[in-house]
């Protein structure tokens, strides 16, 4: 068999999860799909529901650089005889594509935007989960109708306590962490929106990402915020060099700029410049959430 006809990583995995749901009669599985939908192992669970989050530019390699590119390869999950539910979708483009595609496969969608979340109390922080709460009550709502004891109590109970490691996610310390996973421009928007808002503090930055992301928007959107920017290297062979990001810091950062060859490095260079009533921040990539947070939670449990 040659290598390219090998199946992939998630490909495994997924196959696995399919064994592993079935062995127990598991009632309800939810899944996400990786890359996109159309060529996405998850499609082969076949899927009764549906959910399409709002949209935006990412995995372009993969999707396509259009808008309509990737929205079409999201849309291909809905298939005839399933029941969907739409996120608000930023932009119109995308969501005339998702439309389309209920058309064709005759399936009528439930547009999330349509679904009251005035008063609802969310413990996932940021204004974007307001979009992702209305979606989940969407997807809790069919699959009530699909026999699931699901009450409209537990529902709320749900969004007031859900947690989400590396999505704002807040770590007290002094000085305080907050580790986000954005990495496009669409998610260093959704933590710049909360930054501005929330974080009137000097602000230490730690970023690092996949050198095939979109680094020019993301420094453009994120860079300007910090008082220190500290750039690193994770270790993950896709990782973007000091180089690159440091020719991005030179045109968008207007504060200190730091480097480090490591996450661990990172993260003592960021104390090291950051007060007590600061805040440190990481972002750009979930590799770098993923090897930083460990760091963090070890100093934050040792203060405690």
């Amino acid at each position: 068999m040659p290598d390219s006809a090998l199946p992939t990583f998630f490909e495994q995995v997924t196959a696995i999860a399919l064994l592993a749901f079935r062995n127990p009669r598991v009632d309800l599985a939810i899944l996400e799909t990786g890359l996109g939908g159309r060529l996405d192992s998850t499609t082969a669970a076949n899927a009764r529901i549906v959910g399409i989050t709002s949209i935006a530019f990412d995995h372009e390699e993969y999707l396509g650089n259009t808008i309509e590119s990737i929205a079409a390869e999201k849309a291909a999950i809905i298939r005839p005889g399933v029941r969907a539910v739409i996120a608000r979708q930023p932009e119109p483009r995308a969501l005339g594509v998702l439309l389309k595609r209920c058309e064709q496969v005759g399936v009528t969608p439930i547009l999330a935007d349509s679904i009251v979340t005035d008063g609802l109390v969310l413990g996932l922080r940021g204004q974007h989960q307001l979009d992702n709460a209305a979606l989940a009550v969407g997807l809790a709502e069919l699959l009530k109708a699909e026999g699931f004891a699901i009450s409209d109590s537990a529902i709320l109970h749900g969004l007031k306590t859900a947690r989400h490691a590396a999505r704002l996610e807040l770590i007290p310390h002094k000085p305080s962490f907050l580790i986000d996973g954005a990495h496009n421009p669409a998610g260093a928007r959704s933590l710049r929106d909360y930054l501005d808002q929330f974080a009137p503090r000097r602000l230490t930055l730690v970023f690092g990402a996949m050198r095939d992301k979109q680094l020019e928007q993301m420094g453009e959107i994120l860079f300007p915020l910090a008082d220190t920017l500290v750039l690193t290297t994770i270790d993950n062979p896709r990782s973007a060099s000091i180089e690159m990001l440091q020719t991005i810091a030179s045109r968008f950062a207007k504060g200190t700029v730091l480097a480090s060859e490591s996450s661990s490095e990172a993260l003592q260079i960021a104390l090291a410049n950051t007060s007590p009533e600061g805040l440190i921040c990481i972002a750009g990539s979930l590799y770098l959430a993923g090897e930083m947070r460990p760091l963090i939670l070890s100093l934050s449990l040792g203060e405690s």
